[in-house]
């Protein structure tokens, strides 16, 4: 049996950016929207139609890519033998929007991401469509690109009854996608610190957490400990009711404490902008750096909802280039990611790690 199908590579340019639609199919792989080709329909005809029913996307055709074979077994039919026509096409209007009784998602992506999902995670018989995709559209692969994330990702795990098995598999995680630190309670520092000698993978804790209500000398002596105990890292709380109030003096003095007590370590003010005006997430930045910090960040993940676009917006301008930006709290998906860095986010705390760098999406509340 011969079964004529038609599909494309969906690309489309955003702020002159080039991006790419990728649909994850039935059974979890990356790959390009296609289907059967119905009676009396051109190849390009097809094509179109399948996109659109798959995606929700309305494209026009720019040239042909491909044509790949391939043969597969069929519970009723046996052997089939399948041919499918490949075409670039550029996306004109629509929302994505999949077609969940055949597939399980679509997602736009950047040239490098979509590379490294299709080639990890997707079919080696369609590969050489892609490729010659990129070409066509003058594309770079960067296959190192979902590397540079990973580098990013602060590895989270902070709920109180995390048990020492969990904490091993979190450190064993970082470990084998490089993640730039494992973001632990204090307690587990110096096991942490333990697993995690000889590689790359920081240690990070955190003070006076969650609600950063704690005195300004038992968040340095928190800080003190965990410095001992292997932390390289310390993310502490912001005392955000002293802020409200108007003692800025009181906030800046307790930031300038830790930083102090760290002893040149990096030092994260977790800020819980869920919890503040504009205005105070602008001034809650400027006092941490002012009192030496070198990141500020969102949320502690445990309060009033998490990173936002807005946000993340405004603690980089009101830092400048010089500090770090940290979006914790809710970003689960590698999308969410993108956009995080797109308006600033230099550090990204998540328990979704593993997930987000294989494609995947986060199901965990942090």
């Amino acid at each position: 049996m011969k079964e004529i199908s038609a599909g494309g590579v969906v690309f489309r340019k955003r702020k002159e950016q080039t991006e790419i639609l990728l649909i994850k199919d039935r059974f979890g792989k990356y790959t390009l929207p296609k289907g059967k080709k119905e009676a009396d329909e051109t190849d390009t005809q097809t094509a179109l139609r399948e996109i659109q029913e798959e995606t929700g996307i309305t494209g026009k055709i720019v040239q042909k890519l491909n044509k790949i074979h391939y043969s597969y077994n069929h519970s009723e039919y046996g052997k089939v033998n399948k041919e499918v026509s490949y075409f670039l096409v550029e996306a004109i209007q629509g929302e994505e929007t999949p077609q969940l009784s055949e597939i399980q998602g679509v997602s736009w992506y950047s040239p490098q991401i979509a590379w490294e999902l299709f080639w990890n995670h997707g079919y080696q018989n369609n590969r050489i469509v892609l490729e010659l995709a990129y070409q066509a559209l003058g594309l770079e692969k960067g296959e190192t690109e979902m590397n540079q994330i990973a580098a990013m990702i602060d590895h989270t795990l902070l709920k109180p009854e995390a048990t020492k098995e969990q904490i091993v598999k979190l450190c064993e995680e970082a470990k084998t996608h490089h993640f730039a630190s494992v973001c632990i309670n204090p307690y587990w520092v110096q096991e942490a610190a333990e697993l995690l000698k000889g590689t790359d993978v920081k240690v990070c804790t955190v003070i006076g957490f969650p609600l950063g209500a704690t005195l300004t000398e038992v968040k340095m002596f928190e800080t003190k400990k965990a410095v001992q105990n292997g932390a390289t890292e310390i993310d502490m709380v912001l005392n955000i009711g002293a802020l409200k109030s108007g003692n800025l003096e009181d906030v800046k003095r307790d930031i300038a404490a830790v930083v102090e007590a760290a002893s040149g370590h990096i030092v994260k003010v977790i800020l819980e902008t869920g919890l503040l005006t504009d205005e105070e997430i602008v001034q809650a930045s400027r006092l941490s750096k002012e009192a030496g910090a070198h990141f500020v960040k969102t949320s502690t993940g445990f309060l009033a909802g998490g990173a936002t676009i807005h946000a993340v917006e405004l603690m980089r301008q009101a830092v400048g280039e010089e500090m770090g930006v940290k979006a914790s709290g809710g970003v689960r998906d590698l999308n969410t990611v993108q956009q995080m860095i797109q308006v600033g986010a230099t550090r990204i705390g998540t328990s979704s790690g593993v997930a987000i760098v294989t494609g995947k999406k986060g199901t965990s509340s942090y």
